[in-house]
């Protein structure tokens, strides 16, 4: 990722429409598959980047980020503990965690092979443990965002189904999100997708008018609710939930 993004990102991801819509999707489905009655779990943020999940993660219990990039963790820290890692090596005992969670990481191009960092999310998890992991969708929809997050594959939902299926996990929900604002964004990113314009590193993340960040962030509340009970049939992301195999 762009250096200068992490800045963009780490003075937006309190405000912002899709960091407030996605740690509603994010807390709803934990709060959901997550051992009830247990308190302090032991949760894992792999590839933190500039920290936006370590403040409303601390609330299921105590979390640590680890990111590869130096700009990246200078940002997180001040938002909660972090440290220095690879998320295809990560430098922690087998079953140290009771969650991992993974956001928007394993489509970067510095993830050469996504199956080991899935992998070392299961090795690090306890019997039991619990996979929350999130990655954009559909590698036709490359944009903007995409040059600058060094893109190097967008996923569907029957590929993540596949990667954990490998990878000693027994699904529990995968779906598609950001599902009622898709036609805009693809409607922004047509000229990219169909070729009539070049990508460039344009940040889709920035201040909005603070009523249209309102409203657009209802749309991912409302998801939120829903994917609580169904699975959505295409979004701008895939979001999945696993449990690590006894």
């Amino acid at each position: 990722m762009l250096k200068s993004h992490y800045k963009d990102i780490f003075e937006n991801q309190d405000s912002h429409w899709w960091y407030k819509g996605m740690e509603k999707i994010n807390t709803n489905l934990l709060s959901k598959y997550l051992f009830h009655g247990k308190s302090k779990l032991k949760i894992l943020d792999a590839g933190c980047g500039s920290g936006a999940a370590l403040k409303y993660l601390s609330k299921f219990g105590n979390v640590i980020g680890v990111d590869i990039s130096d700009e990246a963790l200078r940002f997180a820290k001040k938002r909660g503990k972090v440290r220095k890692a690879n998320v295809s090596s990560l430098p922690f005992n087998d079953s140290s965690f009771d969650v991992v969670v993974c956001l928007d990481v394993l489509f970067h191009q510095w993830i050469i092979n996504d199956m080991k960092a899935i992998s070392e999310f299961s090795r690090v998890l306890k019997k039991d443990g619990i996979l929350l992991m999130r990655e954009p969708a559909f590698d036709w929809m490359k944009s903007n965002e995409d040059v600058i997050g060094f893109t190097r594959y967008r996923y569907t939902t029957d590929s993540v189904k596949r990667k954990l299926n490998k990878s000693s996990f027994d699904i529990m929900k995968i779906s598609y999100a950001n599902f009622f604002l898709f036609p805009l964004v693809l409607l922004k990113r047509l000229p990219v997708v169909i070729g009539l314009k070049k990508e460039s590193a344009v940040s889709d993340i920035y201040k909005l008018n603070r009523l249209l960040n309102f409203f657009l962030s209802l749309f991912l509340f409302v998801e939120a609710f829903i994917l609580k009970y169904i699975n959505l049939p295409y979004g701008t992301s895939v979001i999945g939930v696993a449990r690590k195999k006894n």
